[in-house]
């Protein structure tokens, strides 16, 4: 039994290997072709606007709690 579970842990470690070169092969080739290759990636900009508007929404739909020592 422990045979075949080599073998499939293997074939992953060989899949996640392969998979990870494709992707810095395709990172190079597009910078070798002159193409951005961070242009699909979010940028601080981006992510920071999401964060605000995230925010905001947040702060919006929260109800402000008055806080008594009476109560």
């Amino acid at each position: 039994m422990n045979d075949w579970q080599s073998w499939v842990v293997a074939l992953l470690v060989i899949f996640c290997v392969l998979r990870i070169g494709i992707g810095v092969l395709s990172f190079f080739r597009r910078s070798k072709q002159n193409n951005n290759p961070c242009s699909n990636c979010v940028t601080g900009c981006e992510l920071k606007r999401l964060y605000d508007e995230k925010q905001a929404e947040c702060n919006a739909s929260r109800k402000k709690m008055k806080k008594s020592c009476c109560e």
